[in-house]
């Protein structure tokens, strides 16, 4: 289960990294949590605010043409930079094939630009940064580079300083990999909307370590399409 890889992760990183760095994941963590966004996010019920964006490929791809299709599951990640987001991109490329056998379209969003491995290795980030990266999967991972789906949605919140130390130090560049100095980062929430562009679903953690699992997603979308 995605949740439990995440719990072990996070739990591994408690008991092997400097005591002043985990202080700066656990202050970051908790200004995050303390925040909004759970309140002013769109809901089920709620329409999906449309959106015209290049994947990573550089084609256009729009709301309307998924909703064509049937019932469109929209993910959103902060980057590959973060290992929980990677964790994330790996189960849902695992489970793929089962979203599409189940008449769905699967599309992620993020703000980071495309190619992201690459600016990660020219920027100087570590090794093991890089070595965890995802950078391929079977689906769409769309571009939202000011962050306006995002902020369109209700997710968008400001990276806390205690995070941008953090990742300064580790010599991850969050500048180079956004192509701005905005630092605003979506919460990794997913939507399964329908074809008339309601939104059945939805999945709002306002907590960066949490996601939702595959399983949650198809049932989701089974309750779309009834």
């Amino acid at each position: 289960m995605l949740n439990q890889q995440i719990r072990e992760t996070i739990q591994y990183f408690r008991e092997n990294i400097p005591a002043d760095l985990s202080a700066l994941i656990e202050q970051g963590a908790g200004e995050i949590s303390a925040l909004d966004i759970i309140e002013r996010a769109k809901k089920a019920g709620d329409q999906m605010p449309g959106f015209a964006l290049k994947n990573q490929h550089g084609d256009a791809r729009s709301l309307g043409d998924y909703r064509a299709k049937g019932p469109v599951v929209v993910t959103f990640y902060r980057g590959v930079w973060c290992p929980y987001c990677n964790l994330q991109l790996k189960a849902y490329a695992d489970g793929y094939k089962a979203i599409q056998g189940a008449g769905a379209t699967l599309v992620a969003i993020t703000p980071e630009r495309p190619g992201a491995v690459d600016i990660l290795r020219n920027s100087g980030a570590p090794q093991d940064v890089i070595d965890m990266a995802v950078e391929h999967v079977p689906f769409d991972v769309l571009h939202d580079a000011d962050s306006s789906v995002a902020e369109s949605l209700g997710l968008i919140f400001e990276l806390p300083e205690s995070h941008r130390t953090l990742l300064s130090s580790l010599g991850v560049d969050l500048e180079a990999l956004t192509g701005n100095s905005a630092y605003t980062f979506p919460d990794p929430a997913t939507y399964v909307v329908k074809p008339s562009g309601e939104i059945a679903w939805a999945f709002v953690p306002n907590n960066y370590r949490k996601r939702a699992e595959v399983e949650q997603i198809l049932d989701a979308v089974a309750r779309a399409k009834s």
